[in-house]
């Protein structure tokens, strides 16, 4: 969807909202004591070795009942000290809503029900990066495939709407099947990342299954659960 305001003085649009998946991080709070949420988050953050600091971020609050409603404002201000960039948020409870709202938080577009996502996502023709990826380099393939032909450093970022394919050693992370593609996968020659995730499943590598570290594989999303698996 994208609506366009004109300019009068131009003839030229002065103004243009589009509707679109971004690759936003989503941290799901459970209804615990904001202290019991520090621990995890300083603990899973520091797994990740800082690739969600400054990441925008959707906060899903539907499993919170309205007697949590007075900590939403606490939780908010705990993900923007532990360096995440809270924007919007999901939720069931009306309080609850109510309290995200006046913490600045924006409401998530959801799609229709009826709509059938699969049927209308593009895909573009594959982003193919044919140098090696440094550190700290964030490389996002939009409504495509990305395809690494050398080996990806710690610390940078793969996104993409599709899948992702390194023919070179995977480090850092990678995300693939952004806007909740769970047909996307992950290929690697040489299996090290630091974090993995397809349609917003994430799996740091402290949570890989034994066998999988330096090896070639592949990852898909199964019955819930990032699957791994050799290649072909």
């Amino acid at each position: 969807m994208t609506i366009t305001t004109p300019n009068p003085s131009q003839g030229q649009a002065s103004l243009r909202l589009r509707g679109r998946v971004h690759p936003f991080l989503t941290v799901e709070i459970a209804d615990v004591a904001v202290q019991e949420l520090d621990r995890a988050l300083t603990a899973r953050l520091a797994a990740t070795a800082g690739l969600f600091r400054h990441a925008p971020a959707i906060l899903d609050l539907t499993a919170l009942p309205a007697a949590s409603a007075p900590r939403v404002a606490e939780a908010v201000a705990l993900l923007r000290r532990r360096g995440l960039v809270p924007a919007a948020f999901r939720a069931r409870n009306a309080e609850v809503e109510q309290a995200a709202l006046a913490s600045g938080l924006g409401r998530v577009l959801e799609a229709e029900p009826r709509q059938n996502l699969s049927a209308e996502r593009i895909r573009r023709p594959p982003v193919i990066v044919s140098e090696p990826v440094r550190s700290g380099q964030r490389i996002y393939a939009a409504e495509a495939d990305l395809i690494v032909l050398h080996s990806v450093s710690p610390g940078a970022q793969l996104l993409a709407d599709g899948c992702i394919h390194v023919y070179g050693t995977l480090r850092g992370s990678a995300s693939a099947g952004l806007g909740d593609d769970a047909a996307a996968r992950i290929f690697a020659k040489v299996l090290d990342a630091e974090m993995v995730s397809i349609a917003g499943l994430y799996l740091g590598a402290e949570d890989f299954p034994p066998g999988w570290a330096k090896r070639p594989a592949q990852i898909s999303l199964a019955e819930g659960a990032l699957r791994f698996g050799p290649l072909p």
